[in-house]
């Protein structure tokens, strides 16, 4: 999938970015490194430039421009419907919230059912079955 596929609001990982030349090595300067996470924050009223945010900045790109760039969308787990199953892409989070939810069999890579959505969420992983909070379940997210 594309960056320009990508509507106000979503997240991806980027895969990878095409192109050559001066396109190629200005999106590599503003910090589009593949693994890198990238958020569609607002349209401009005409749909072109798209403003970004990557690394904690803010960035504006044209359509044109975001087409070089090969991303996989991600989710918040929290917005994912009860009895799902998904794999963890991403940990937003320091070492300490990273350790508690490996304790849970929760890390990158790992397949977890969505049992319950709301407070608290209810998920089971090969470890069994655990309730965790919103503000956990923001910041893991799940393809």
């Amino acid at each position: 999938m594309k960056l320009s596929d990508l509507k106000a609001g979503e997240t991806g990982v980027v895969k990878n970015v095409l192109g050559s030349g001066a396109i190629h090595t200005r999106l590599l300067s503003m910090g589009i490194l593949p693994g890198a996470v990238i958020r569609v924050v607002r349209t401009s009223p005409l749909g072109d430039p798209v403003i970004y945010e990557i690394r904690g900045f803010f960035i504006s790109l044209r359509k044109k421009e975001a087409e070089y760039v090969e991303v996989d969308k991600i989710v918040p787990l929290h917005l994912v419907p009860p009895g799902s199953d998904v794999h963890v892409v991403l940990v937003d989070g320091g070492v300490g919230f990273i350790r508690n939810l490996n304790s849970m069999g929760i890390s990158i890579g790992k397949k977890i059912k969505v049992v319950e959505r709301c407070c608290p969420m209810r998920i089971r992983t090969d470890l069994g079955e655990f309730t965790i909070g919103m503000g956990m379940a923001y910041r893991i997210y799940v393809r």
